[in-house]
């Protein structure tokens, strides 16, 4: 702990440093999102039912970030540039791995993505399909949280970051934080973003274009419209070299794939839209609505599977003779050499479509308010495959296949009701009911077949289709009644309590509660802090999913591993149960200091404990015995797993630090100015009790040290006349990478950025930048996996491809 509270004067220090006697009057735009042309302010929505309250004025810590940070940041990514903005959040670039490859996970303050609930415009989002099995790291594998890339940026008015533990009031999931996407509401008005940019060194170019309209309809209605294409070429890493590859190729074997050792970023298409409309009924009645739509499809090329044991690489088991060849059952020989003379690597895909629309009817005039809304959302995943084979079968087996379906389906009704008594006192109260359906669609019968060769390889090889067994539809239903009141006590003191009484029809009934303060010590100081439960039912994929996958073992060849339904008969083979809901508590605590024209620093501490913590168990070999047993009770290629993994409530665990955020604008002349910005976030994790079965002194070793304890990010943007430059540091501590039953070395390191603007000319800004201007890589995993091509560490917390340059163009009008 003296090491904690040494980091913590010296990163304030620097913070109070950089406050020279200041000049400007208004708060740079990253801290408080003011862009009023665009409709952002520094009011916040979430966290508070107050209508009046402002990032300083909050009992809790919350970022506000403006449509034009997030512009600057060069990403077209909602998730990478709040990665950038938000020290606090992060989100993985996972190149290889499956479903985590198309819907990236992401933490806030070191807890999953089901950890944190994303709202839009302060109502709850639809959770993805896709439940989150191969993160690369025990802390976040098996969440299912939303995904956060399916609305375009350019329909932001802001974002709002809420930095503490809310479920008393905005239910399950909202453990470790809530994170707000405000829906540009202008009546008039648009503008249009393009941009294209590529890595310094692995190709992935990228073009986008992003457009938002509002249309006019009259002085009591607002129409606004956006929608954003991306085209995404794959990025590769050209340094590498499979040694299998260069083998075979040295040996005048034809067909050796161009990039065996797979892509770096993957190939990414994508349409979204969003809407957000409404109409004034009378003075103080509104209809409303809003919702999105997204289609996109992307795709990832996983490792060569070598027809010949070549380069000190094994050779792939779909290429064995088999015992079954010349057999009635199959009277051809199979070899698979006529297939792939050189070898494969399969092309997994996943189209993506996402839907929601919202209807709501609000009364928001008077101290007596409230607000009716239904809800709608879908988020779907197909997959595919593609030059791949199912070995059992033979010469029959095709080599493109249709793995199956995931979907999650969420309908909800939602209303509310308070009065504000006196401008002092507000009464709140609630109550919705949420039904959730997971669907799990079944593949094609080639994708999971075990053919006439059953001791080769069963099932489209790479990614397994989804069985009769494991496909079907489960629904989840729950109920939930809230209050709160939130009081000035005294001019310079308010408190806050919130309560929320959930009934979950798989888990039970749960009562959640959170009281929060804020003391104002001057004007210049404020103290504020919470304490608070939180509670999450286990999410429907999470009960119910279930895959087979292939994962590399490092020398060529690929492991079988079965991800199993929690308490299933196949997963009690193991020793599995039936899931249970998480609980938490939560505490904070901080300063909030304005004291400095244009400066403002917030320093808050917190404490996360959760109970009967929700995770994917640790990969394990299955002995010869269980594989039996799955083979008896007709497992899909029982008698094959080698490895299993399932959902388990299996620990407690703490998570604890601190998040300081400073900002500052200085003015040097009447057209120049300079807006100083500093945030760190330092989190600890750590196991409470004993290690569960399965979890050896490693895994528990990366459990709290496998990511990064430092973040931080340093930025300066100076406009002078016409032009504007942008610097910033992205910083990464070091953390321990366990690869086996070994750890790699992970040094810290800083990412710089940079970007010259220019808007001289009338309604159009000019923009020319870098990420990671450096170039610097992630190292690689060893030896063994470098000998196949894996040069950058596919589980980096900072991205594999280097870095990017890129131009943008924006029109207002």
């Amino acid at each position: 702990m003296s090491k904690f509270v040494s980091r913590l004067l010296l990163s304030s220090a620097l913070a109070f440093a950089m406050a020279p006697v200041a000049q400007a009057q208004t708060p740079p735009p990253e801290a408080e999102g003011a862009d009023t042309d665009e409709g952002g302010s520094d009011i916040v929505v979430i966290g508070t039912r107050r209508k009046d309250r402002s990032i300083t004025d909050s009992s809790v810590a919350i970022d506000v970030i403006a449509p034009e940070s997030i512009t600057a940041t060069g990403y077209t990514d909602v998730n990478d540039a709040l990665r950038t903005l938000v020290p606090a959040f992060n989100a993985q670039r996972l190149q290889g791995n499956d479903g985590s490859s198309f819907v990236r996970p992401i933490t806030l303050r070191g807890s999953p993505a089901d950890h944190v609930l994303l709202l839009m415009n302060g109502k709850r989002r639809h959770r993805a399909s896709i439940v989150q099995i191969g993160t690369g790291h025990s802390s976040t594998s098996g969440s299912q949280g939303q995904d956060f890339n399916v609305i375009p940026p350019i329909a932001l008015s802001s974002v709002e970051v809420l930095r503490d533990g809310a479920s008393a009031q905005y239910g399950s999931d909202a453990i470790a934080g809530v994170i707000n996407m405000e829906l540009k509401k202008q009546k008039s008005g648009g503008s249009i973003i393009g941009q294209v940019g590529e890595y310094f060194s692995s190709g992935g170019r990228t073009y986008d274009i992003q457009g938002h309209i509002a249309v006019p309809v009259g002085d009591n209605a607002y129409f606004n419209l956006a929608a954003q294409y991306t085209d995404q070429a794959k990025a590769y890493a050209r340094k590498a070299s499979h040694a299998g590859a260069v083998a075979l190729r040295a040996a005048g074997i034809p067909g050796v794939p161009e990039h065996p050792e797979g892509n770096l970023d993957p190939r990414y298409m994508a349409f979204k839209s969003v809407w957000n409309a409404g109409i004034e009924l009378s003075d103080s009645l509104e209809l409303y609505t809003f919702g999105n739509y997204m289609t996109g499809k992307s795709s990832v090329t996983f490792g060569l599977r070598q027809p010949i044991t070549a380069g000190g690489l094994n050779r792939h088991g779909t290429y064995a003779n088999s015992a079954f060849d010349l057999s009635p059952a199959h009277p051809q020989l199979f070899d698979l050499t006529r297939v792939y003379p050189g070898g494969f690597t399969p092309e997994f895909g996943g189209h993506l479509e996402d839907f929601s629309a919202l209807v709501g009817l609000r009364d928001q005039d008077g101290p007596l308010t409230w607000d009716l809304s239904a809800r709608y959302g879908t988020n779907t995943v197909d997959y595919s495959i593609t030059g791949t084979i199912n070995a059992s079968m033979g010469v029959n087996s095709p080599t493109s296949f249709k793995p199956g379906s995931l979907t999650q389906r969420e309908i909800q009704f939602d209303g509310e009701i308070s009065y504000e008594l006196n401008d002092q006192i507000l009464l709140f109260a609630g109550a919705s009911h949420r039904k959730e359906t997971y669907v799990i669609g079944e593949g094609d019968l080639a994708s999971y077949l075990t053919g006439p060769l059953r001791d080769l390889p069963a099932g489209s090889n790479g990614f397994q289709g989804f069985s009769p067994e494991f496909a079907g539809s489960f629904d989840s239903n729950s109920y939930a009644v809230f209050a709160e009141v939130d009081a000035d006590i005294t001019p310079w003191w308010n408190l806050s309590v919130a309560g929320r009484y959930e009934d979950y029809d798989q888990f039970g009934t749960n009562f959640s509660y959170k009281a929060a303060t804020r003391f104002e010590l001057s004007d210049a100081f404020a103290l504020r802090g919470s304490v608070s439960t939180g509670f999450r039912a286990p999410a429907a994929g999470q009960v119910f999913g279930t895959s087979l996958t292939s994962q590399l073992d490092g020398v060529g060849g690929f492991i079988l591993d079965a991800v199993l339904v929690p308490g299933s008969p196949a997963a009690q083979v193991f020793g599995s149960e039936a899931l249970t809901p998480e609980t938490s508590f939560n505490m904070s605590a901080g300063v909030v200091f304005t004291g400095l024209d244009g400066f403002l620093t917030t320093l808050d501490f917190y404490q996360i404990d959760v109970d009967d913590r929700l995770l994917l168990t640790p990969s394990r070999n299955t002995t010869a015995a269980e594989r039996a047993a799955l083979a008896a009770i007709n497992f899909p290629n029982g008698a094959d797993i080698q490895q299993v993994r399932y959902f388990q409530n299996e620990m407690d665990t703490r998570v604890r630090g601190f998040d300081l955020v400073s900002t500052y604008r200085h003015s040097w002349s009447d057209n120049a100015s300079t807006d100083f910005s500093l945030a760190v976030n330092y989190n600890e994790q750590h196991l409470r009790g004993a290690p569960p079965p399965g979890f050896s002194p490693a895994i528990v070793t990366e459990f709290e040290r496998g990511t990064p304890r430092w973040r931080g990010n340093f930025s300066t943007t100076t406009k002078v006349g016409d032009f504007g430059f942008m610097a910033r540091a992205v910083h990464y501590g070091s953390w321990r990478r366990l690869d086996g039953a070994t750890f790699l070395p992970r040094k810290a390191v800083t990412l710089f950025d940079a970007e010259i603007s220019y808007t001289g000319i009338q309604d159009v800004e000019l923009s020319v930048g870098a990420r990671n201007i450096f170039n610097i890589f992630p190292p690689d995993r060893g030896a063994a996996r470098a000998r196949a091509g894996l040069i950058y560490d596919n589980h980096s917390v900072f991205g594999v491809a280097g870095g990017f340059y890129y131009l943008n163009a924006k029109y207002k009008f």
